[in-house]
């Protein structure tokens, strides 16, 4: 297969709609939920799979066989993570650079607008706030950040209290138009945002710091219980001791993230 970029298929006008572009490695844990999360608002779900060493493979072609909507793309190469001797090395714009995967990616979505979600991440229902505001304006050259709640422990019940939310902007929702496509900027694979940029609302729950091996406390962070009061003196805390990030902090304005709805349904597969 051709793993070259064509930049001027990718320029071509597009069809309104959103493609939820997942790019997965070893998410077998909670890609599923992420998913499904995300599946009520979205017009085709793109799973680009990369090497694992899990059943991330086999999970993917399983839910493609089971939603036309589901596409799954294989990556053969196995990428360099950031800021690794062979990020700053390699031909970011080659393929198997993790900057030519993430760009590869966005040229199988076939929809107006893409939903970059990472293989953790798990939808909450004030999604929808920014499918609607999208909606609303469908030729905006916006790029929408979303700030999502940094869930943590073996059963998923506690919330990072050294960095209990992310800063609205590494999830995003973005035209599909090649303007959008990443790049190698220091250490990071950096979406190039040449628009007006908004980081809206409450949207998703991460829960990397759930997964096995990151249960205990991921680079030193400290966990405290998942409830509202948990999550409100964790908020606190992190904008006392760090730079505010651009959205606005509103744990009880987004009910949804105590609605438990994935998070049951994740608990009630742990053994799947």
């Amino acid at each position: 297969m051709n793993y070259e970029i064509d930049y001027e298929a990718w320029s071509a006008p597009k069809t309104f709609g959103f493609s939820g572009c997942f790019r997965l490695r070893n998410e077998s844990q909670f890609m599923e939920a992420a998913i499904r999360s995300h599946l009520p608002w979205l017009d085709e779900a793109v799973l680009v799979v990369q090497p694992s060493k899990d059943d991330t493979t086999e999970r993917a072609y399983r839910m493609a066989g089971e939603d036309r909507r589901i596409k799954v793309h294989e990556y053969p190469f196995e990428c360099d993570w950031i800021d690794t001797p062979g990020f700053y090395a390699k031909d970011p714009d080659a393929p198997g650079h993790m900057v030519h995967m993430s760009n590869w990616a966005f040229t199988k979505c076939r929809y107006s607008w893409i939903v970059k979600v990472e293989g953790d991440v798990i939808a909450t229902s004030t999604f929808a706030d920014i499918v609607e505001r999208v909606q609303a304006q469908p030729d905006k050259y916006i790029y929408y950040g979303r700030v999502v709640l940094n869930m943590a422990g073996e059963m998923c019940d506690m919330v990072s209290w050294d960095n209990p939310r992310n800063g609205g902007w590494d999830e995003a929702v973005v035209p599909n138009n090649p303007a959008y496509h990443f790049k190698r900027q220091d250490k990071w694979e950096v979406l190039q945002n040449p628009g007006e940029g908004i980081s809206m609302g409450w949207s998703g729950l991460h829960m990397k710091r759930c997964k096995r091996g990151k249960t205990d406390g991921w680079n030193g962070e400290t966990y405290i219980p998942f409830t509202r009061e948990g999550v409100r003196s964790a908020l606190a805390h992190f904008n006392r001791h760090k730079m505010s990030y651009p959205a606005a902090d509103d744990p009880l304005g987004a009910e949804c993230i105590y609605e438990g709805n994935w998070i049951e349904w994740y608990l009630k597969n742990l053994s799947a």
